[in-house]
C-alpha cells in the first residue's frame, strides 16, 4: 500500500519550471485528475506568462496539436496526459514526431510506482510503451521521476534529447531530433494546499540545436540535380539557393526563390534520363518517378541525411552529412546550360498548367490544389497539405515558392486537423499571412474531433479547404484502381461517403461554405481567415484518375518541346 505524501504538488512545480527553464514554451494539456497537480503549476506558469497553455479535451487529438506547434515554432513543446489508455492515445503522434524528427516532451502522468501492475483504477505500465530501443520512431531518452529534486535533471536531459543535442555520445546512435517521454509519478493529494506560497516560474533560453562548423566542398560533377524534400534543413536550402544545379524541389521542403522548380514529376519524366548525379536533401516520400530515379544504377545518388538512414530505394547511395556540406563557388559553362534547359521545361510546364486548369470553370483537384497554392503565396501564408491525394495534387500543380508543411513522417492522414490547428497556433506567434490546410474528405473525418476547441482558449485562425469526391481518390492511381479490380475496389478502397460536412462543421461550431466553381472558389478564399472554417469544394471523384493522367502527359510533352525534344 502506497503511502501518501504532500508532495505532487512541489514535483508539478519542478517540472514546470524545469520545463520553461529549458526553452519549453508551448505545453498541450489533455485534461485527466492524475495529472491535476501538473494542471494547476501549468496554469499558474501561464499566468505568470511563463508559457502558453493549450487544453485539448481528447489526447490523440492534443498529440497532434503539439505535433504542429514543434513543426511551426522549432523548439520542444510539451503535451500531457492523465495516466492509463490516455497515454496509448499519443502513440500516432509520437511515431510521427519520431520520423518528421520533431522535438516533441510527452509527459505522462502516473501513480507511484508500486501501485502499478496492482490493480490500480486507470494504471498501465507507461514506461516503454512507445517501445524501446534505438529505432527513429521511439522516444530518444525517457525518463520516471517520483521526487522533486530529480526533475530539473531529468527535465534538462530529456530536452536537449529532443533537439539531438546528445548525438554525440548518445550510445543508441540517434543524431537527430525527435521525441522524449517524461513519466511522473504523482500521490495523492491531487489539488494545491491554498495555504501554499505560490510557485514562480522564470523562463529560460531557447534550446540550441547542434550543427557542425566545418563544411566540406562538393565538387564540380556529371549532369547534377539538386532534390530537396520534406525535412530539409535551412543549411540544404542554402545549398539550394547557391544556384549551382537545378533545384526539384517537393511542395514541403521549404525551398523558395526564383529558381526552384516545382513540376518534379512532369520534369523527371521529361528530362530524367539525361540525369547523371542526384543530391537529395530531406526525404522524398510522394513520386515513383523520384523513386524509379534513386534506383537507377546509372546515376550517382548522394543523400543527405542526418540520420544516416539506409533506404530501400536507394540502395547504392552514398551519405553525407548535411550540415558539412557547401556547394562552393565555380560553375562551369555546362552547369549553366544544364540549368537553363530545366528552367525552360519548368516555365513551360507552369505555363500549361494556368493555361487549362480550371479555364471551363470546373473543378479538379490540381485546379483546386493550384489556386490554393497561388492564394497562400501571394499571401504570405502557409499552406498545411494533408496525405493521400492532397500533396500529390501540389506536386503535380502548386505554385512555386508557396510555404507548405505537411506531416510525411509516416505520410498519414490521422490527425491532420489537429496538426493543423497546432501550426495555427504556432504561427500567431509569428508575422505572415493566414493559415490554410488542404485535405480530402476521409482525412477530415478522420480526426473531425480536431474541430472542436473550448471557448476557453485561444482562437485559432484556420481555413480548411476539403476536396469532397465522396471517398479515397487516391487509391484510383494505385494498382487497386486497374480495371479488373474494380468489383473490390469501391467498397474496400475508395469507400465511398455520405458525410454532411456542413452538419459536422455546425456541430462544431464552424463556418462552412461550400462551392462547385472555380468563381466561387476564388471568391470564398479571398476573405479574410477568421477562427476556424471549413470551405468543402465539390469534385467528381469518377474519372479523376484518368484526367490527371492526360494532364501529366501533356505537362511531360510540353516539358519535352521547351528544350527542342
Amino acid at each position: 500500500m502506497s503511502v501518501e505524501t504532500p508532495g505532487a504538488q512541489a514535483l508539478a512545480q519542478a517540472v514546470v519550471q524545469a520545463l520553461v527553464g529549458n526553452g519549453v514554451r508551448d505545453v498541450v494539456l489533455a485534461p485527466g485528475s492524475r495529472s491535476a497537480p501538473l494542471a494547476y503549476a501549468l496554469l499558474a506558469a501561464e499566468t505568470q506568462g511563463a508559457l502558453r497553455l493549450h487544453v485539448v479535451i481528447d489526447e490523440r487529438s492534443a498529440g497532434f496539436v503539439a505535433l504542429g506547434l514543434a513543426a511551426a515554432t522549432g523548439v520542444p513543446v510539451a503535451v500531457a496526459v492523465t495516466s492509463g489508455s490516455a497515454v496509448a492515445n499519443l502513440h500516432p503522434a509520437v511515431l510521427e514526431a519520431g520520423h518528421q524528427r520533431l522535438p516533441l516532451v510527452v509527459i505522462s502522468c502516473d501513480r507511484p510506482a508500486e501501485l502499478v501492475r496492482r490493480a490500480a483504477s486507470q494504471t498501465t505500465q507507461h514506461i516503454g510503451l512507445f517501445g524501446e530501443g534505438a529505432d527513429v520512431s521511439r522516444p530518444r531518452a525517457s525518463a520516471s521521476i517520483a521526487e522533486d529534486y530529480e526533475a530539473p535533471t531529468e527535465v534538462a536531459r530529456l530536452i536537449r534529447a529532443s533537439i539531438g543535442a546528445l548525438r554525440r555520445t548518445d550510445p543508441s546512435g540517434l543524431r537527430a531530433p525527435g521525441p522524449v517521454h517524461l513519466n511522473v509519478e504523482l500521490a495523492d493529494p491531487l489539488v494545491p494546499d491554498p495555504g501554499a506560497p505560490q510557485a514562480s516560474y522564470e523562463p529560460g533560453p531557447l534550446p540550441q540545436f547542434w550543427s557542425s562548423s566545418v563544411p566540406s566542398v562538393l565538387e564540380a560533377g556529371p549532369r547534377t540535380i539538386l532534390l530537396v524534400a520534406d525535412g530539409a534543413s535551412q543549411i540544404a536550402l542554402d545549398l539550394a539557393a547557391s544556384g549551382r544545379w537545378p533545384v526539384l524541389a517537393e511542395p514541403s521542403s521549404g525551398a523558395s526563390g526564383p529558381s526552384i522548380l516545382a513540376a518534379v514529376p512532369a520534369l523527371l519524366d521529361a528530362l530524367g534520363s539525361e540525369i547523371e548525379r542526384v543530391i537529395v536533401v530531406g526525404r522524398p516520400t510522394l513520386s515513383r518517378q523520384v523513386t524509379h530515379l534513386l534506383a537507377r544504377e546509372d546515376a550517382e545518388v548522394l543523400i543527405l541525411d542526418p540520420r544516416g538512414t539506409a533506404w530501400f530505394d536507394a540502395p547504392g547511395a552514398s551519405h553525407l552529412d548535411e550540415d558539412q556540406v557547401d556547394a562552393g563557388d565555380d560553375r562551369a559553362p555546362d552547369d549553366e546550360a544544364w540549368s537553363a534547359a530545366w528552367a525552360a521545361a519548368e516555365e513551360a510546364v507552369q505555363a500549361e498548367l494556368d493555361v487549362h486548369l480550371g479555364a471551363d470553370g470546373s473543378l479538379t483537384g490540381d485546379a483546386v490544389a493550384r489556386l490554393v497554392s497561388r492564394t497562400v503565396r501571394d499571401d504570405s501564408g502557409l499552406l498545411f497539405a494533408g496525405a493521400s491525394m492532397a500533396i500529390r495534387y501540389l506536386d503535380l500543380a502548386g505554385i512555386p515558392g508557396t510555404a507548405v508543411v505537411a506531416s510525411r513522417g509516416l505520410a498519414g492522414i490521422d490527425g491532420s486537423v489537429s496538426t493543423a490547428v497546432g501550426h495555427a497556433l504556432g504561427r500567431s506567434q509569428q508575422a505572415g499571412g493566414a493559415v490554410r490546410a488542404l485535405i480530402g474528405d476521409l482525412t477530415l473525418q478522420h480526426d473531425a474531433g480536431g474541430l472542436i476547441r473550448g471557448h476557453l482558449e485561444r482562437e485559432v485562425d484556420l481555413q480548411i479547404v476539403v476536396l469532397a469526391d465522396g471517398g479515397g481518390s487516391i487509391f484510383a492511381t494505385l494498382e487497386h484502381g486497374k480495371p479488373e479490380y474494380a468489383a473490390a475496389h469501391e467498397r474496400l478502397f475508395a469507400t465511398p461517403q455520405r458525410l454532411d460536412i456542413a452538419a459536422l462543421a455546425a456541430a462544431a461550431g464552424v463556418a462552412h461554405h461550400r462551392v462547385d466553381n472555380v468563381a466561387d472558389l476564388a471568391r470564398e478564399l479571398a476573405a479574410p481567415v477568421r477562427g476556424i472554417s471549413i470551405l468543402e469544394v465539390a469534385l467528381e471523384r469518377s474519372g479523376a484518375a484518368v484526367r490527371r493522367r492526360e494532364l501529366h502527359a501533356r505537362l511531360v510533352q510540353v516539358a519535352r518541346e521547351a528544350v527542342g525534344g
